[in-house]
């Protein structure tokens, strides 16, 4: 009918107007005009398939370029032969349906098309979502780019399951994508397993549009992602599309996150976003006409087994005696993850509570799916630079407490050489590694820092730090229960091969924990969070909140002692700053003297080694399975994720 080609024509106009005004180029780009600048390695028959019509971008040649606006609408005048043909087509296809296959050029992953404008032209004017195409694929020529190498991941994906459609923008995606299906890109997947991987994007596609996706400035395919990531690929296939629609608009804010890059606000003095003075003082009047507030902490393993867990449980039991009979708390040891961890958060909604703690990162993906099924209760995760929006992270800045214990190792080691064996390369551990050094190059410009791993494996760290005659050691920050005996925090080694335990951080989770309830308690929580938005919050807090310190070996000299005195005073006046000044890594400099201290994102994910310091980061093939599955959720280094022991996927 001609008055669906002049309504089609009147958004073809529109189109070509704004277009024109932006300044953009108002008719269909033609891949000829994009190969002249880009070439190609040559062109692959793919095949007949069902392509998305939003993913066709132009024309091959330039015959009908200037028939079409960008939105695919037509031009040409009602009067025309060519409107004649369209409004043919138009009435065939609702009478018919259109069943002849157009011929398209695939060329990274968008289309162009050969033959059949007008039949895309009608279905997109007519809503449809796909179209039966014979696609030719235009392989690009090779480059560094990352676009290259992410189309060449997406080729390799194609190849196992030949599916169109989910773009993803970041190396490493398909493989993360294939592993959520528990199939990798080596093998071709089976026919089962691409209908339904096909069928859950459908789904989810149709729901991400519904809510405004097509606005959101993040790929279907990358949303698709950050979805799984959630709900698993099982759910995604076994939901209804009326429950992934209510899915979808429940983790939007995750979406926001991804779209800016997973964007972390830091929140580094606990009066940020303070209450007035009078709604602090009622938060902090008795509370006995309440029911108390009820703090659930889930445990990856048990205070009785795991250093890191005995002192969260040692800030839980501080907790409880601060704040008396206001406060209830109850711990669940042995919850890493699956059932374990999904039993514990229905044990800790069903018993009322108010917050769930949990203290590991490699609990985040738990503790995501969680949160998004009760958005009613604060769901917290012990990690750094992890961006959900639906979980909040909170840490410490251990570098400042570094910095102390590094000045005082270069006071004490009288050969100038420190050890100092760190746990993992995750987000923040570098940054303690730089300030420990930074602190000992403070005392004594001629200290080396010999950087030693606890993860990697197949080595001796203690043989290699005898060999270089070490004898202050930085290790292990807290008692391992399970190795009570072993030597930890900052020691000496003595010449019979004892140890003497010098100093070592101190982390005051119950304080932590105590401030985090009156947030709550006092709507600065809420506040916060209404008024940060696009962004995943971090609670970076550090000495000045009373949250860090360092315990001093009553046996150093006071001379010693009195230094940490003064550097500890200097850091909580911020008269001192480890990253603010001049910064030299191993390659050279980093910033010159008179600049300020470096962003808190910088300092989280930094991954340079300060000038003395000898050694290095390790590889993946390095570590252990322990450390891998640590830097795969929260890590500093690459990964290749088809390699790893298991096939997880990064939070």
């Amino acid at each position: 009918m001609l008055d669906d080609y002049r309504r089609a024509r009147k958004l073809a106009v529109k189109q070509l107007q704004e277009d024109v005004e932006a300044g953009r180029y108002p008719y269909l780009p033609a891949l000829d005009d994009i190969l002249k600048g880009e070439g190609c390695q040559g062109e692959i028959p793919i095949g007949t398939t069902e392509i998305d019509i939003a993913l066709i971008a132009g024309t091959r040649t330039h015959g009908r370029q200037n028939s079409f606006a960008t939105n695919f609408m037509p031009l040409p005048e009602a009067s025309s032969e060519f409107a004649m043909k369209w409004s043919d087509l138009i009435d065939s296809q609702r009478e018919e349906g259109i069943r002849d296959p157009i011929l398209v050029y695939e060329f990274f992953q968008r289309f162009y098309v050969q033959e059949g404008n007008k039949r895309v032209s009608v279905l997109r004017f007519l809503g449809q979502p796909t179209i039966t195409a014979q696609v030719v694929r235009v392989v690009p020529m090779a480059s560094d780019s990352k676009a290259y190498r992410v189309y060449q991941e997406f080729m390799r994906f194609y190849s196992v399951a030949p599916v169109y459609g989910i773009v993803l923008t970041e190396e490493g995606s398909y493989a993360k994508l294939a592993a959520f299906a528990g199939r990798d890109l080596e093998e071709a997947w089976p026919d089962d397993v691409v209908h339904d991987l096909r069928q859950a994007f459908d789904s989810f596609l149709m729901a991400f549009k519904k809510h405004g996706g097509e606005h959101l400035g993040v790929t279907p395919g990358d949303a698709f992602l950050v979805y799984l990531k959630i709900f698993g690929f099982h759910q995604a296939v076994e939901s209804l599309p009326s429950e992934v629609s209510r899915h979808v608009a429940r983790i939007w804010d995750e979406f926001v996150v991804a779209r800016d890059g997973g964007k972390v606000a830091y929140l580094e003095d606990p009066a940020e976003g303070k209450t007035p003075v009078i709604s602090e003082l009622k938060s902090l009047l008795p509370v006995s006409s309440y029911k108390p507030f009820r703090v659930s902490f889930i445990y990856e393993r048990s205070p009785e087994t795991d250093g890191w867990c005995a002192l969260h449980d040692k800030g839980r039991l501080m907790l409880e005696r601060y704040m008396g009979s206001t406060v209830e708390t109850r711990a669940h040891p042995f919850c890493a993850e699956g059932d374990a961890f999904d039993e514990a958060v229905d044990r800790a909604i069903a018993a009322g509570s108010d917050l769930v703690v949990t203290i590991s990162p490699t609990q985040m993906h738990s503790c995501l799916h969680a949160a998004v099924l009760h958005p009613e209760t604060p769901f917290i995760n012990c990690s750094v630079s992890l961006s959900h929006s639906a979980v909040r992270t909170f840490s410490g800045r251990l570098y400042e407490a570094k910095f102390l214990l590094g000045a005082l190792a270069a006071s004490i080691a009288e050969n100038h050489r420190i050890g100092y064996v760190a746990e993992v390369p995750t987000f923040g551990s570098v940054s303690a590694i730089n300030a420990f050094a930074i602190g000992a190059a403070m005392v004594d410009p001629a200290s080396t820092i010999y950087l030693k791993w606890f993860s990697a494996k197949d080595y001796d760290w203690k043989r290699e730090l005898a060999e270089a005659d070490v004898r202050i050691v930085s290790a292990r920050d807290y008692v391992d229960p399970l190795a009570p005996d072993e030597p930890w925090g900052l020691y000496r080694i003595e010449d019979d091969g004892t140890s003497t335990h010098l100093a070592e951080p101190v982390w005051k989770w119950g304080r932590y924990y105590r401030l985090i309830v009156q947030s709550i308690r006092n709507q600065t929580w809420k506040r916060v969070g209404e008024s940060i938005s696009g962004a995943a919050l971090n609670y970076w807090w550090g000495m000045s909140a009373g949250i860090l310190d360092v315990h001093l070996s009553e046996a150093l000299p006071y001379g010693q002692r009195t230094l940490i005195d003064v550097l500890r005073q200097s850091i909580l006046t911020h008269r001192i700053d480890p990253f603010a000044g001049e910064l030299v890594s191993q390659e050279g400099v980093v910033q010159l003297d008179g600049a300020g201290r470096l962003p808190s994102s910088e300092i989280v994910r930094m991954r340079w080694l300060n000038a003395n310091v000898v050694g290095r980061l390790p590889e993946q093939r390095e570590l252990s399975w322990n450390g891998l599955e640590q830097v795969e959720v929260s890590g500093l280094i690459p990964l290749d994720v088809e390699k790893l022991p298991h096939k997880g996927t990064t939070s």
